[in-house]
């Protein structure tokens, strides 16, 4: 009976115990959980550490290891997270990355010009064909539609004049391309948020202000390029791009290299943060959407379809200020009275005579020529940059 005494006796005494067990438990418990918020804490620090450093660190799903660049980060994935690093260049001194960007640019600009030049110039003799008619009626215009204009074109110039002022073109936008691009490139970093995708706001404005410096450094070349390529349509003829540049300050002073800066900074810088700011998103957007298993054909195609809706867009939003600044570009031209005093002046003439849809002559054109134009050009400057990327 003894041992059976002592049995119940240290039952009894566990059973007595079980309340300090638990509390003891409890204890445990209340420790981890500190230890666990001390961690969680030390992760929070050290992930706005890395964001202060242009560093972010990332938690994903279903992803596996893999290195990519995106607007400028480089970003490591694995199993669990994605790591953002700037300095996608892997240490490209921010000279060498500003190259880059010059030469992807301009190699973009000069691709897309030359690819769309006859649908440019279409569009332009539609803008700008109301100067030369004086008092007659709008019925009396010489061109008419898009394809009406390049028949007239090929018949009485060949076909080799729907190119007239390509050239100068191309000079012109090497330098508009890249350094729109550039500058482009410039902003972004400035108003960027570490860690953060770009917003509308900071996209906007970065790509107006890339598209204001760029015209105030190349407008003169534009004035130049309008010149050339309408000049034997409107009974001008010059010899080249030296030559317009020679008679224009001849003739009319070197301030007139610069007409029509006015409606361009109005709509000009507008329309390039327009196109980039659409171009980013649209691009962000599909790239997001089924990412996974896509084809590099499908990824290219999407890449195109969102540089061609942004182009469209951003181009009709600001077609009334291009209208206004071609036809001031060729105001007075060849020593000629002027017809408009001023671009204000230029859009209540337009419009008394030719209606508000004056604004909008050759607008389908600009359309026709805007969906390969500005797709092709956000898809050779991504193609160009990637180039530049593994030299």
């Amino acid at each position: 009976t003894r041992p059976a005494a002592a049995t119940r006796a240290m039952a009894a005494a566990a059973a007595g115990d079980g309340a300090p067990l638990a509390r003891a438990n409890s204890r445990q418990a209340t420790v981890r959980r500190h230890q666990e918020l001390m961690l969680e804490e030390l992760r929070r620090q050290e992930l706005q550490q890395r964001a202060e450093l242009g560093e972010t660190k990332l938690p994903i799903t279903d992803s596996v290891g893999r290195t990519s660049v995106q607007d400028g980060y480089r970003v490591e994935e694995n199993a669990t997270h994605v790591t953002r690093i700037r300095e996608a260049t892997g240490g490209d001194s921010q000279l060498v990355k500003h190259l880059k960007d010059l030469f992807a640019g301009g190699g973009a600009g000069a691709i897309t010009k030359t690819a769309v030049a006859p649908l440019e110039r279409t569009k332009i003799l539609l803008q700008v064909q109301g100067m030369k008619m004086g008092s007659k009626d709008t019925t009396d215009f010489k061109y008419r539609g898009v394809l009406g204009t390049m028949r007239t074109v090929v018949r009485e110039e060949g076909f080799r004049a729907l190119y007239n002022g390509n050239g100068a073109n191309v000079l012109r936008v090497i330098p508009v391309y890249a350094l729109k691009f550039s500058f482009n490139s410039t902003f972004k970093d400035m108003v960027r948020t570490p860690g953060e995708d770009l917003s509308f706001t900071q996209l906007i404005a970065a790509g107006t202000m890339a598209g204001l410096f760029q015209t105030c450094v190349t407008y003169p070349l534009e004035t130049v390029r309008t010149r050339l390529t309408l000049g034997s349509g409107l009974g001008v003829q010059y010899n080249g791009i030296f030559d317009v540049l020679r008679q224009t300050v001849r003739k009319e002073g070197v301030t007139a290299l610069y007409k029509g800066i006015g409606p361009t900074f109005l709509s000009g810088s507008p329309y390039v943060g327009l196109q980039m700011t659409f171009y980013e998103i649209f691009k962000r957007n599909l790239e997001r959407a089924n990412s996974e298993g896509k084809s590099s054909i499908r990824k290219q195609l999407e890449k195109l379809s969102a540089g061609a809706a942004a182009g469209v867009i951003a181009q009709t939003l600001t077609y009334p200020g291009d209208t206004v600044r071609r036809r001031m570009q060729m105001n007075g031209m060849n020593g000629e009275a002027k017809l408009y005093t001023s671009s204000w002046d230029c859009c209540k003439k337009l419009v008394r005579k030719e209606g508000f849809k004056g604004l909008f002559n050759g607008l389908g054109a600009n359309v026709i020529r805007a969906i390969p134009g500005a797709a092709i050009q956000f898809w050779a400057f991504d193609v160009l940059s990637a180039m530049a990327r593994e030299w």
